[in-house]
């Protein structure tokens, strides 16, 4: 009789331990759309850049739209996987489009205050080397990854999402 209480608390918890482990998975940020934030990232940080130069009296609305163009196949894709991350979280329709615009706004509102980012001189450097490579995620992902783009927080991320189950 002890037995089948034991067997039976040991099916519940790893029923438990099943779904804890599928509602992260759910919620938690995989790898490739980390990277796909960062690569959106990346682009936000020009877009933002380019607009703050301009008020400067810099333009380099000429050299960010070269890289949007030249890369827009790219930027795109990352864009869409970025909302299908949102709708895999289970929201739908409205909710999950909130959610990611949600999530963009932030990246752009981190970088518009401009405190310690690079110059307009430097962003023209920067410009100029996301011109030059070529139109591959893995090489926005490269650029991006230089530059310090990370919009997801460690503690969001999958790899390290553990469950503690009680004795």
């Amino acid at each position: 009789m002890k037995i089948r209480g034991v067997l039976a608390a040991a099916a519940v918890t790893m029923s438990l331990a099943g779904m804890s482990s599928q509602a992260i998975a759910a919620t938690c940020w995989a790898q490739n759309a980390v990277e796909a934030a960062q690569v959106r990232g990346f682009e936000t940080m020009l877009m933002v850049a380019t607009l703050r130069c301009q008020i400067k009296g810099v333009d380099l609305s000429g050299d960010y739209n070269a890289f949007v163009r030249s890369k827009r196949a790219v930027l795109t894709g990352v864009n869409d996987e970025l909302r299908a991350k949102f709708v895999g979280q289970g929201l739908k329709g409205n909710a999950a489009l909130d959610a990611y615009d949600r999530f963009v706004t932030s990246i752009a509102n981190s970088y518009g205050s401009g405190i310690g980012a690079p110059s307009c001189g430097e962003f023209k450097t920067i410009l100029d080397g996301a011109n030059a490579a070529p139109a591959s995620r893995s090489a926005l992902l490269a650029l991006a990854l230089e530059v310090g783009s990370d919009p997801v927080r460690q503690s969001d991320r999958c790899a390290g999402a553990r469950i503690a189950l009680a004795n």
